[in-house]
């Protein structure tokens, strides 16, 4: 049997699971497995409080108060229910049917001489792509003509969705901005945006030629909604971490487990989203309250037994 005074080390990331808490205190269905974490640390404080007194008025008597414990962890992936873990209420809206707003820029063509194209008719759009790898979507060019497509290329005929599904009082079709912003008309339409690129190739006033323009389309989608509102933060969870402890004299793994009755996500998170540098990493911060029982955290090093014994 192992003793009390054995020694180990710990250098292993732990697997964090999130429970629900129960009206009784105990751990409810999981909601979250964590197993991607690059960090996950453990940190108490406590606030101390000194009798002083006689000659150099040195400390005689010392009260700790006051104890916090924090969970970090921090985790290389993230999924829609981690996320709306970190940022709200947990709960993720899923489904099809759904109608996303995305915004081009146009230039319009020009021409160098006669019939010469000088700028490139198209656009750089997010369609549908049932051959594609990136979720059936894909980001491509879509020529404005159908005749002028290239050999093998996308006309943008039957691509983009000019509407966005809805009606009544909440209708909103694409709206054509000029390049300062102001819309230039509204329920704009896949025939108009081929008039407008036809009259910029052609107007000899240069009113069209090389102007850029701004305007939205709309793509259906199957999406995965996490809603953040103002009047909802994340929540307590009951909290359990499994990772492993080594030997010094054996250099054999053991299993470690903490376990942390009642702890509460922080409303506080940062997402990085840059070109350069490392992938952004997710970070979650829990600050362990006491639980009815008192017992705030629990730290298990264990070994497994043979069921078939005894």
């Amino acid at each position: 049997m192992a003793s009390i005074l054995d020694r180990y080390g710990i250098k292993e990331v732990a697997d964090v699971t999130f429970y629900e808490i129960n009206s009784d205190g105990t751990p409810g269905k999981p909601v979250l497995f964590l197993d991607t974490l690059k960090v996950s640390t453990i940190e108490q404080t406590a606030e101390q409080a000194d009798a002083r007194g006689g000659k150099g008025n040195p400390k005689l008597i010392t009260w700790d108060y006051g104890k916090e414990i924090t969970v970090n962890i921090e985790d290389a992936l993230f999924s829609p229910k981690s996320m709306a873990i970190m940022l709200g209420n947990g709960k993720v809206n899923q489904g099809g049917g759904k109608m996303i707003r995305k915004t081009a820029v146009i230039r319009m063509g020009t021409t160098a001489s006669g019939s010469v194209k000088a700028l490139n008719d198209y656009i750089t759009a997010d369609i549908y792509d049932a051959n594609s790898v990136n979720g059936g979507g894909t980001r491509t060019k879509l020529y404005l003509g159908d005749g002028s497509a290239p050999a093998g290329e996308v006309a943008i005929s039957g691509q983009l969705k000019f509407d966005n599904g809805a009606a009544g009082a909440d209708h909103e079709d694409s709206v054509l901005y000029d390049e300062d912003g102001t819309a230039l008309n509204s329920d704009f339409s896949e025939s108009a945006l081929k008039s407008l690129y036809q009259a910029g190739m052609t107007d000899n006033s240069g009113a069209y030629s090389g102007h850029k323009f701004m305007f939205t389309y709309w793509v259906p989608a199957t999406a995965k909604e996490i809603v953040v509102s103002g009047d909802t933060f994340p929540g307590t969870y009951y909290i359990q971490g499994d990772t492993y402890s080594r030997s010094d004299v054996t250099g054999a793994d053991q299993f470690f487990q903490f376990i942390i009755p009642k702890a509460k996500m922080s409303a506080e998170n940062t997402i990085t989203l840059e070109a350069e540098g490392d992938p952004a990493t997710f970070s979650m911060n829990l600050t362990v309250l006491r639980p009815e029982s008192g017992e705030m955290m629990k730290l298990v090093q264990y070994d497994l037994e043979d069921p078939s014994a005894g």
